[in-house]
């Protein structure tokens, strides 16, 4: 069963089917507070279980610019999914070639399919534009996550940020039509 899910205009979309009361829809520029607000609490409040206190300030010192971040936002294809009251709580982003930027929940969304949903709406996105293969840099967090995908991991790295490692993995999938 399909349902027309709001934004999703464009041909090769994928209509992701209803999961309870969440809703799975594409990002608008009014999400973009929101989106800026659920990536500064993620790494805050839910990755700070496995990186240090200078990790954590180094990736995420304020809340970010959302007029900073909204050109990215809006050029990659960015899904957000709002709860059973239409509040956005977590979202993710892939570039047309199949780099899943972003993907980041609130910590109250953690472990009620959030992040699953939106994971799978992308990759059928991927699969109907005809991409092949899905690449990511993974945080700690985000690698076991990928792992349970079907991702594997290329290589282990650090990225520097405002002067300070953080450890992440480059991981990628083939996607079978």
């Amino acid at each position: 069963m399909e349902m027309h899910i709001e934004g999703m205009r464009e041909a090769g979309d994928v209509v992701p089917e209803p999961c309870g009361e969440m809703m799975i829809r594409r990002f608008v520029v009014d999400d973009a507070p929101r989106v800026c607000e659920i990536f500064y609490r993620s790494v805050r409040e839910i990755a700070c279980a496995l990186y240090s206190r200078e990790q954590i300030e180094a990736w995420a010192p304020t809340v970010p610019d959302s007029d900073r971040w909204l050109p990215n936002l809006l050029e990659y294809k960015t899904f957000v999914a709002t709860n059973d009251e239409g509040i956005v709580s977590a979202w993710i982003s892939m570039t047309d070639e199949g780099y899943i930027d972003m993907l980041f929940c609130l910590p109250e969304a953690v472990g009620k399919g959030f992040a699953a949903r939106l994971y799978a709406t992308v990759e059928r996105e991927a699969i109907v534009t005809g991409i092949q293969r899905l690449t990511a840099h993974a945080s700690l967090l985000a690698q076991p996550f990928f792992a349970k995908h079907g991702w594997i991991v290329e290589k282990h790295e650090h990225h520097v940020r405002n002067g300070v490692a953080l450890p992440r993995a480059e991981m990628s999938k083939t996607l079978n039509p």
